[in-house]
């Protein structure tokens, strides 16, 4: 296992940041379904928790940044600058 911990500045207004979260959350969950097989939301739905085999990922937004910290298959620290880029472009771009 490796740990994976980063944040990004995502320059948005904190309903911006929300909406931009959510559906970012839910096409990673279209998209990967194989992948991922639990997402545990928060109350306020500023996190969630991201579970699948051999990984846990907690990602969550506040007025400045978005965040994730958790653990993941080692492999995956190889391909960790395009994931942290597409979620760089998916959190800055249109909503």
């Amino acid at each position: 296992m490796a740990r994976l911990e980063f944040s990004l500045e995502h320059h948005q207004t904190t309903e911006a940041a929300q909406a931009k979260f959510e559906a970012g959350i839910e096409e990673a969950v279209s998209r990967f379904r194989s992948w991922i097989q639990k997402v545990d939301w928060s109350e306020d739905r500023q996190a969630a928790t991201i579970r699948g085999s051999g990984y846990e990922v907690r990602l969550w937004y506040d007025e400045q940044f978005l965040y994730a910290q958790g653990h993941i298959p080692l492999a995956w620290k190889l391909i960790e600058p395009a994931v942290r880029g597409h979620i760089q472009r998916m959190i800055t771009g249109p909503p």
